[in-house]
């Protein structure tokens, strides 16, 4: 089943939709001209440094990071019209803690299914906006996602780089998009996108928001925060406060039991 939501429908009903499945999807948010303008910024030469070598294969490559290296990039993900949409779901301080842009070309393989916390270790969920470059079928490779599954975090193995959901998803459910539509969903969702048996290349572009009441370990200063008190205020700053020695001393026992069941796994 696919739960889908207008820029029309009141946003309590949206808020609903997320807790309940989570995930929502909003058609027509973007236009294809700002679409087209992105893509062009994530190929450009001032991008290449942002190129993920560890998880890009064959056709398939991951750009990380892209916001801290492009300023139209830096501009796009800090938006009003993208902080008043996230605002009644993360609440009224936020920052962008990772980006990634994905171009899955033809005959790019599967990327199994998984919860983002499997990879990062986190007790609390973040926020991915996913955001169709290109249309998204199932036949060029687009997102899967798993309705009900982010209620808690699931039992996974790791295989190379890859975190991969150990079990049987129930009940999935395929996204398709057109150009400009998005797909906002947590952290603990299950997802997965399939091959692409098309000859042209499927283009999203993935943005992570965070409370600043949360923690990430994994991500040093400066940090871009695109929320202040409700209202949207980008700038970078050097702490927040989910960055406080409670939280840290908390994710220093947490990372090092994480590595010890990564290790076990990998036995």
């Amino acid at each position: 089943m696919e739960l889908v939501k207008t820029q029309q429908t009141p946003t309590i009903t949206l808020q609903q939709a997320f807790k309940e499945q989570g995930f929502v999807v909003v058609r027509n948010f973007f236009s294809p001209q700002e679409m087209e303008t992105l893509i062009k910024q994530i190929e450009s030469p001032k991008s290449r440094q942002c190129l993920d070598q560890c998880l890009t294969k064959g056709n398939l490559r991951f750009y990380a990071n892209l916001y801290r290296h492009n300023e139209y990039i830096q501009q796009f993900v800090a938006q009003p019209k993208i902080v008043h949409f996230l605002q009644p779901f993360i609440g009224s301080d936020f920052w962008v803690r990772w980006d990634q842009a994905v171009a899955k070309g033809p005959g790019a393989k599967t990327f199994p299914w998984h919860q983002d916390n499997a990879y990062n270790g986190f007790k609390q969920t973040h926020y991915q906006l996913w955001v169709a470059l290109t249309a998204m079928t199932i036949e060029n490779g687009g997102l899967w996602l798993v309705p009900g599954s982010h209620h808690q975090l699931l039992p996974h193995r790791q295989v190379n780089h890859h975190m991969v959901f150990k079990g049987e998803p129930k009940n999935p459910a395929f996204i398709t998009a057109e150009i400009g539509d998005i797909v906002l969903f947590s952290s603990l969702t299950l997802h997965k996108t399939t091959p692409n048996t098309t000859e042209g290349i499927r283009w999203a572009y993935v943005i992570e928001y965070m409370s600043t009441h949360d923690y990430d370990p994994g991500i040093a200063p400066p940090f871009l925060r695109v929320a202040r008190r409700g209202q949207p205020h980008a700038e970078f700053v050097q702490s927040y406060r989910g960055r406080n020695p409670i939280n840290r001393l908390k994710y220093r026992l947490s990372r090092r039991d994480i590595s010890r069941v990564l290790e076990w796994e990998s036995r």
